[in-house]
């Protein structure tokens, strides 16, 4: 069995996710790779004006994201491996997932940037040539 990959995005559904990705992960003794992903729409290079500022808090926010995973699975004895990227969201998970041959994508079904993300999931399980587990809110 391959790896699993966790797409993230440290909302509370992620959270969630994260849960699941971590327990999918020690259940197959595979290693997890977790990504966030800042998105480009939203945010681009980094430099000093306003949105400038909002990028490089993104890309902290996207850091502390994987960290907090990381953390949460070194009780699980799961190898993880953690990564944060610039992008459209769908596209470099999906990338992410090739590169690492995970077998396994676990995203939330809603995230932070309601209008970005939850829709990510949905991209993600359409356009995805391996499993993809969108995790319920309700879970």
């Amino acid at each position: 069995m391959g790896a699993i990959l966790l797409a993230t995005d440290g909302s509370e559904y992620a959270r969630r996710a994260a849960a699941e990705a971590i327990d999918l992960a020690a259940a197959r003794d595979v290693p997890l790779y977790v990504l966030c992903v800042v998105d480009q729409r939203r945010f681009d290079d980094p430099a000093l004006g306003a949105a400038e500022l909002a990028t490089i808090y993104a890309e902290d926010h996207a850091v502390l994201t994987v960290e907090e995973v990381t953390a949460l699975a070194a009780g699980e004895a799961v190898a993880v491996d953690g990564d944060t990227r610039h992008g459209v969201p769908e596209e470099v998970i999906l990338e992410y997932a090739a590169e690492v041959d995970a077998d396994v994508i676990v995203v939330g079904e809603h995230g932070d940037h309601a209008e970005h993300f939850s829709g990510v999931g949905r991209r993600v399980s359409k356009l995805a040539d391996r499993e993809v587990v969108v995790v319920d809110a309700a879970t």
